[in-house]
């Protein structure tokens, strides 16, 4: 943190230090408005491969691969599958998902329809036991994550999708991110699957 806050006054003093024809700040300025759009060109190409990647690796018969995304990094974005798993009122889905672009989790979600299913602690602690405690509940008005936790582990880092490191390994490496990312979700659909479809049979829909 301390460097970066030396970097950026590093900068600062540049932008503005002996420039009457204000030709460093028209220039940085210019390098900020185009930031968005560097992000969503690296950033787009990316979701696609993890899609296949995905795609590939399941029996997409029994799963729709699921995106809802306004913009790369702007307003709500979720990407990832999603299934029926029998009697469920509504799809259980394992997702990566972030409400902002510095803060993306990946983990099992369901609507609050699936109330009894919900309330259940047996997929939460097969998942804890598996890949370790998720953060705390997270509620939204449309759906309830049973599971989760932060794309951030001791030998990679993906949270932040506005750092440079991880930008520059989406463009320059795309493969390792999506093995990455796509193999852990692979992992977190191996373990969640048949806790799920054990709690259907056991819990057969009432007439």
């Amino acid at each position: 943190m301390q460097k970066n806050k030396r970097e950026t006054k590093i900068i600062m003093e540049h932008v503005f230090k002996n420039n009457e024809n204000n030709e460093n700040l028209e220039v940085a300025l210019d390098i900020i408005s185009r930031t968005q759009e560097i992000r969503s060109r690296i950033i787009k190409p990316f979701l696609e491969k993890l899609k296949s990647f995905i795609c590939e690796e399941l029996d997409m018969s029994q799963w729709d691969w699921e995106t809802k995304l306004n913009k790369p990094l702007e307003g709500k974005r979720r990407f990832g599958v999603s299934s029926k798993f029998g009697v469920l009122k509504e799809p259980v889905g394992i997702l990566l998902k972030g409400y902002r672009a510095d803060d993306f989790y990946i983990g099992v979600c369901s609507s609050p329809a699936n109330i009894s299913f919900n309330n259940s602690m047996t997929l939460r602690n097969q998942l804890t036991q598996e890949f370790g405690a998720s953060g705390p509940d997270w509620e939204t008005k449309s759906e309830l994550w049973i599971w989760y936790q932060s794309l951030k582990f001791s030998s990679w880092d993906y949270k932040d999708w506005t750092h440079k490191d991880t930008l520059i390994k989406m463009h320059t490496n795309p493969d390792c991110v999506v093995e990455d990312i796509g193999y852990h979700l692979l992992d977190i659909i191996r373990v969640a699957e048949p806790v799920i479809n054990a709690w259907v049979r056991q819990n057969p829909p009432t007439p």
